[in-house]
């Protein structure tokens, strides 16, 4: 609870890089460091020789070492999806605090009974006090994707609006009394593509969140078979449980579990809107998702006259803006004709900011759009799936620093 304000602190204190630096060494260091004593200390206790302190310090080593892989797996598979973070965290201390009391006992240390017994209980305690929702927050979990979060809250117009956030980020945002979309990027999505929507049969969204923008194309085109590609199962669980989605039956809305590379790979059916919508964080665009190899597999899928879109953010000017003239460049290899939209024309050049790319086979497939063109010309090396550092790129958006207007 108290580790959360670190890295704003040390970020205003220090920047960027060496707040991160600063933030690792205040949150990580220590328990590390007295994490890493442990194995050195039992060898120590533990061997009556020099002879035989080769063997202990192995047997140690490799114990330790079986029970971190174990640990990884039991955490990451069952106890962060079925309890809040800092309660596991909690808990987390107070079995190392009972651990080392054990051991001090078993060494023939005195043990300050009262004290270990106590913080065994007030640990758990501040975790499960951390652990509770603030007003505006409705559902948290941690699941093996994410951690999410559905709020609801009056947004700046007056009006209240439900958000998903995974990682941090606002996936999916829709207005409580109508359940239309709340987020800039999918009203001005809606708009440029309804042409395409309109005329299409079969769309593809990659990456559903809480599955409003499925939900707005259905709507604009009741026939069109929309299939969508999400990943976590539970994330579609809380679109059926709090959003519009789950309002009424979508029987044009077959949610597809899995990771969408795959599914682009091995599938055939042919599509004429493919929407990428698709982060693993604040703003990062999966790696997997943007190179020639991954757009070449969704121009694949695309009827002859099929339109492919992405929702990116991204600055236009600045160190920020070099994954966009990446993935622009990686774009023209795949697609002869492609433009890339802003969401929202009145922000200034370096804000990050939402901005609609569509692509075609031909010049005549895209849509006539009334929106202005972003300031994007390709540039650099075009990201394949051997060469693709779009987490170093998009870092630089963090370096330049996230300026929302």
């Amino acid at each position: 609870m108290l580790g959360s304000g670190v890295p704003i602190l040390a970020r205003e204190v220090f920047g960027f890089i060496p707040g991160a630096v600063v933030t690792a060494a205040i949150l990580f260091a220590p328990p590390v460091v007295c994490l890493g004593a442990v194995v050195p200390f039992l060898v120590q206790a533990d061997t009556e020789s020099l002879d035989s302190v080769g063997r202990r310090a192995g047997d140690l080593s490799a114990a330790a070492t079986a029970g971190s892989i174990l640990g990884s797996f039991v955490t990451g598979f069952f106890l962060l999806p079925a309890m809040p973070l800092p309660l596991l965290l909690g808990l987390t201390a107070a079995a190392l605090l009972a651990m080392a009391g054990l051991a001090a006992r078993v060494l023939g240390g005195r043990v300050e009974k009262v004290q270990v017994a106590a913080g065994m209980i007030l640990l758990p305690t501040l975790g499960l006090m951390g652990s509770g929702l603030p007003p505006d927050r409705i559902h948290s979990e941690q699941t093996l994707y994410s951690a999410v979060e559905v709020t609801e809250r009056e947004w700046a117009d007056g009006r209240r609006v439900r958000e998903l956030w995974q990682n941090g980020g606002s996936s999916s945002a829709e207005y409580v009394e109508s359940g239309l979309p709340a987020h800039v990027y999918a009203t001005a999505s809606l708009e440029m593509l309804r042409p395409v929507i309109e005329r299409a049969n079969e769309v593809l969204v990659l990456g559903g969140a809480a599955l409003t923008l499925p939900v707005a194309f259905t709507q604009a085109n009741p026939d069109a078979r929309i299939d969508v590609v999400e990943i976590d199962p539970v994330v579609t669980s809380l679109a059926s449980r709090f959003f519009a989605f789950g309002d009424a039956d979508r029987p044009a809305i077959t949610v597809i579990h899995d990771d969408a590379r795959l599914v682009l790979r091995d599938g055939t059916e042919s599509y004429d809107l493919i929407y990428l919508d698709v982060f693993d964080h604040l703003l990062t665009v999966p790696w997997t998702m943007v190179t020639e190899e991954a757009l070449s597999d969704m121009a694949r899928r695309l009827a002859p006259s099929g339109v492919f879109a992405a929702n990116v953010l991204s600055p236009l000017e600045g160190p920020g803006s070099e994954f966009l003239a990446r993935f622009r460049a990686t774009l023209e290899r795949v697609f002869p004709a492609s433009r890339v939209y802003r969401a929202s024309p009145s922000l200034r050049l370096g804000a990050t900011q939402n901005l609609i790319v569509i692509a075609a086979s031909s010049e005549e497939a895209l849509p006539a759009v009334d929106a202005p063109l972003a300031p994007v010309l390709a540039g650099g090396r075009p990201l394949t799936d051997a060469w693709a550092p779009v987490e170093y790129l998009q870092a630089k958006v963090f370096m330049q620093g996230l300026r929302w207007n």
